[in-house]
């Protein structure tokens, strides 16, 4: 049990170095497709959500899997929330995949982009 979780930690920590699915490369994913709307920095506005608030308004934990699960929606052109207006992000599914971990300990390939957005995301919680 031990080892694979070595082995898990290992692949985390190799993921985050990857320069295709880290911060730097979701930031400029982020500037290009929600920053205008959201603003340049995360804080958002009066009908666009804060996303620096995410892990305050979920107990201090960021919520990584909602989020994958929110952009994975968008960038299929689902509804994950009525209400919500979001562009289609088609273009982010494009690419390699990368099995990422979630913050429940589970395992799933997502396209690099989006787990670039969801690197940079985290970085920007305060």
């Amino acid at each position: 049990m031990t080892r694979v979780f070595a082995l898990l930690c290992c692949g985390a920590v190799l993921a985050a170095c990857n320069p295709f699915t880290g911060p730097q490369a979701g930031r400029a994913l982020y500037d290009q497709n929600c920053a205008s709307c959201h603003g340049s920095d995360g804080r958002g506005g009066a009908h666009v959500p804060d996303l620096t608030g995410l892990a305050a308004r979920h107990d201090g934990r960021y919520p990584q899997l909602l989020v994958l699960n929110k952009l994975d929606g968008y960038a299929r052109g689902d509804v994950v929330y009525s209400g919500v207006e979001m562009p289609e992000f088609g273009h982010l599914l494009t690419g390699r995949l990368t099995r990422v971990q979630t913050d429940r300990g589970l395992s799933r390939p997502l396209p690099e982009k989006l787990i670039a957005l969801d690197a940079y995301l985290q970085r920007i919680q305060r």
